[in-house]
């Protein structure tokens, strides 16, 4: 009895082990994803000229069954699954950029597959240029968002020209 059941176990952790990983992710996302630099550089001001009037939809899916943990390997990654969604897009339909892109993430049911889906309005830069003085709004809005119509240490560096 004591070797059928140490047969069994034996056979359960050998199952156990050998079994496909399953990831379940679902998100939803409606932020800009930029760029990073690891130089400081003078602000760069990028000035659109063709702005689709159309909103897009596109989609890849992404094999993640090699993963072992979703938590710690898959999630804190995302956002390289979105730029490289957004950037297959752009290289494809001769665009540079999708302006205000939304994002739905979801696992398919074996949880092996993950399906970035991107929406916005793709676009096109006409030029860029070295931010000025009358630019300095742009980059503390950058920095701040709305909080710098509020904060009044920002409205003082903004007066100081």
């Amino acid at each position: 009895m004591k070797k059928i059941l140490l047969a069994v176990a034996v056979l359960l952790l050998v199952t156990a082990a050998c079994a496909p990983k399953k990831h379940s992710i679902t998100q939803s996302q409606a932020r800009l994803i930029e760029s990073q630099f690891g130089v400081v550089t003078t602000p760069i001001i990028g000035e659109l000229d063709e702005i689709s009037p159309n909103k897009i939809t596109d989609s890849m899916e992404f094999y993640i069954g090699g993963f072992n943990d979703a938590r710690t390997e898959i999630v804190p990654n995302l956002d390289d699954f979105k730029r490289f969604t957004i950037a297959n897009y752009c290289k494809k339909n001769g665009y540079d950029i999708i302006i205000n892109p939304l994002f739905q993430i979801t696992t398919n049911d074996d949880g092996d597959q993950l399906k970035v889906i991107v929406t916005g309005f793709p676009a096109k830069y006409k030029s860029f240029r070295q931010a000025k003085e009358e630019d300095k709004w742009m980059v503390i809005y950058f920095m701040y968002g709305d909080n710098f119509l509020t904060d009044d240490r920002i409205k003082q560096i903004l007066n100081n020209k």
